[in-house]
């Protein structure tokens, strides 16, 4: 199925297509997982954090990220009446967005037994959570799922028989059964592993004054980005007005990266006000 993905582009980009798509996704997926947590012991060493209570919190992170976004892929994909589905997290469909949520949850009971602050693990961790979902949408894109709308732009993708794609397309009457290909899409999924590594590197070479800055920057840019990604995906589904599940987590996402920002500059300020006020007194004392 992979070996007949095709891309329609004005441009000679069918050798590379070809070999990627003998790539197994799971592949892509697995080294996103490795690339993340490698990256984040590099962060901790260079933070002066612990390498290895982050090893550890970032283990934890995938483990529950990995249950997480099978648990949250039930509300996409459903359940197929397997019994006992959710005790199964090796198989069947995965959301990403519970894989980010249940590995901060992880993160965060990890550093409470441990006594460790959140925020200064949080700002190391979420440059390697960006640099993960980079690699990690290629193996969609490779597999045909999280596909986009249709498109008649240049770079405009098709994909198999097998995939999201073809068989939406089929349902949907827009394609026949003998048709080897989908209807032309975006590549959304090209276009959130490109938005992910611009973030990464934009994280990666940040260095804010302030404590939990990195990581409110984090949830507020990706919850931006995935909130408007919606607009090009073809399995967009509404459930409360016109917003999918996936824009609604990306709002309280947002909020609660705002809510950081703003609490983190209060603090700052609170100790900048301290310090002036403390000045004078100090220098009297001399």
């Amino acid at each position: 199925m992979l070996a007949q993905l095709t891309m329609l582009t004005s441009w000679n980009a069918v050798t590379a297509l070809r070999f990627l798509s003998s790539v197994d996704p799971g592949i892509l997926w697995g080294a996103s997982l490795l690339a993340a947590l490698l990256f984040t012991l590099r962060t901790a060493q260079r933070e002066g954090l612990d390498p290895r209570a982050m090893y550890w919190a970032g283990t934890s992170a995938i483990l529950f990220g990995l249950w997480g976004g099978y648990l949250l892929g039930f509300v996409y994909y459903g359940t197929d009446g397997r019994p006992w589905a959710w005790l199964r997290p090796w198989s069947g469909g995965r959301a990403e967005y519970g894989a980010l949520l249940a590995g901060m949850l992880a993160i965060a009971i990890y550093l409470r037994v441990r006594k460790l602050p959140f925020l200064c693990y949080a700002d190391a961790i979420v440059p390697a959570v960006a640099l993960g979902a980079a690699i990690g949408r290629l193996g969609c894109f490779l597999n045909g799922d999280d596909f986009g709308t249709r498109s008649t732009l240049p770079w405009a993708v098709t994909f198999a028989s097998g995939t999201e794609a073809y068989a939406d397309h089929f349902n949907r009457g827009w394609i026949a059964s003998g048709d080897p290909l989908s209807l032309p899409v975006h590549p959304v999924q090209l276009y959130a592993s490109l938005f992910a590594l611009a973030l990464f590197a934009f994280l990666a070479w940040w260095r804010p004054s302030r404590t939990g800055v990195r990581f409110a920057a984090f949830l507020l840019m990706y919850g931006a980005g995935r909130f408007a990604d919606q607009h090009f995906r073809g399995d967009f589904q509404p459930i409360l007005g016109p917003f999918s599940l996936t824009q609604l987590i990306s709002l309280v996402l947002t909020a609660v990266g705002a809510m950081i920002w703003v609490g983190a500059r209060s603090v700052t300020s609170g100790v900048a006000n301290v310090s002036m006020v403390a000045l004078p007194a100090a220098a009297a004392d001399k």
